[in-house]
C-alpha cells in the first residue's frame, strides 16, 4: 500500500495564467472549473500531487495524465487510474488531498 498527501495555501493558487490550467486540469476538469472555481482548482492540483507521491516511477507523469471527477454522489475519483483511492477536503484557506493506492 502506497499513501500520498498533500496541502495547497488556496490563495497560491488565485489568478493562475489559463497556460497554468491548461497545464494542470484536463479538458473535462476545465468544464467543472468553470463552474466551480478556485477550490475545484486547488481540489484537483492537491489530489495530483498526492497521486504522484503514492505512485512508484512518476518522474514521467505529468498532471495531465491524470484526471479526477466526481461520481454521481459527488465523490471525487481518479478516472485514469482507478485503482486509487483519493479524498479532497477544503477549509477556508487551505485544500488537502489523501491518495491511497
Amino acid at each position: 500500500m502506497h499513501i500520498g498527501c498533500d496541502i495547497v495555501k488556496n490563495k497560491r493558487l488565485e489568478n493562475k495564467s489559463e497556460r497554468f490550467i491548461d497545464l494542470v486540469l484536463t479538458k473535462n476538469e476545465q468544464k467543472e472549473y468553470k463552474r466551480k472555481g478556485l477550490y475545484y482548482l486547488c481540489g484537483r492540483f492537491c489530489a495530483k500531487e498526492a497521486i504522484m507521491k503514492a505512485l512508484p516511477h512518476t518522474h514521467n507523469l505529468t498532471f495531465l495524465d491524470i484526471e479526477i471527477l466526481n461520481d454521481k454522489d459527488g465523490k471525487p475519483y481518479c478516472s485514469t487510474h482507478p485503482f486509487i483511492n483519493i479524498s479532497i477536503s477544503h477549509e477556508k484557506e487551505y485544500t488537502i488531498s489523501y491518495c491511497i493506492y
